[in-house]
């Protein structure tokens, strides 16, 4: 008798694990949906009310070589805008040239055509986005646009006599 007892109380003891250990998995399991839910409630607040989601690049503008006449396109995406985007080169705003368009869509891009490319156009470049909101600005790392400009058609000077006319 005594060692049937002790048969049946090691099923009672490993029922009882397996129960505990279902019981242990479903709390976890629900644990991380409440967190998860939590999360997303928490997150969705301060995106929509302005709070502490900060503004920041997506993508960022890389260096770029284009030739004299042509169009250059520099990409430039942020996440969580509020401010507005400009565009600077070598430190100074680029607003008000015709030659260049700003590309903005409202939900973060703001890329930067030049067409045509001139070869005055050739320095660094910045995306800027502005602070808004207890949100500080942002801007992007410089980068280069150099320009190549096609030759031109050769010519042939002349010497008469050791010089050059």
């Amino acid at each position: 008798k005594a060692v049937v007892s002790t048969q049946s109380n090691q099923t009672n003891c490993k029922e009882a694990g397996k129960r505990n250990y279902q019981q242990m998995k479903k709390y976890t399991r629900n644990m991380f949906y409440v967190t998860v839910l939590l999360v997303s409630l928490l997150e969705t607040q301060n995106t929509v009310s302005g709070g502490p989601a900060l503004q920041y690049f997506i993508s960022t503008p890389q260096n770029t070589t284009v030739t004299a006449g042509h169009h250059a396109r520099l990409s430039c995406s942020v996440g969580n805008m509020v401010g507005t985007c400009q565009w600077t080169m070598d430190g100074l705003s680029i607003d008000g040239v015709s030659r260049y368009q700003l590309d903005e869509d409202g939900n973060g891009l703001c890329d930067l055509t030049i067409d045509p490319v001139l070869p005055l156009d050739e320095g660094l470049y910045q995306c800027q986005v502005s602070g808004g909101h207890g949100v500080a600005p942002i801007t992007s790392a410089p980068v280069s646009l150099s320009v190549n400009s096609e030759p031109g058609q050769p010519y042939i000077v002349q010497a008469s006599g050791g010089r050059s006319t």
